[in-house]
């Protein structure tokens, strides 16, 4: 009988602070898991393009020391779409410079749906040829 205030507490207490903090793990590795899926399928299938940085926003997230930034990309399909998309990427001080407004870099838009875009992991601009 000593032992109710434990199964109470255990009940009452314990049992949904895990569930409240197992929730908000989830809802912070999900949508970094997803993208995280994408960027892998558009990779592999994907068109590879120049993009046009065009905007750069601060998420309030932070990656290793590093805070995460939410970039904004304009390109042009083979079909002539022009189509902005975004990405998230926690940003070093060199990637910060490098991934500027204004800057040019290298992705893959998948030819389905060309909002789903991956970085190439060198991402220099592309020689394009005819």
């Amino acid at each position: 009988m000593g032992y109710h205030w434990i199964v109470l507490f255990l009940l009452f207490f314990f049992v949904p602070l895990m569930a409240f903090v197992l929730r908000q793990a989830m809802s912070m590795l999900m949508p970094g898991f997803r993208q995280f899926r994408m960027e892998s399928a558009v990779r592999k299938t994907g068109i590879g393009v120049n993009a046009d940085i065009i905007y750069r926003s601060k998420t309030g997230m932070i990656d290793g020391e590093n805070p995460v930034y939410r970039l904004t990309f304009k390109f042009v399909t083979r079909e002539g779409i022009e189509v902005q998309s975004s990405l998230e990427r926690a940003l070093d001080m060199d990637s910060f410079i490098r991934y500027a407004p204004g800057n040019v870099v290298a992705l893959k838009y998948d030819p389905t749906h060309p909002e789903r875009i991956a970085l190439y992991r060198h991402d220099r601009p592309l020689i394009l040829g005819d």
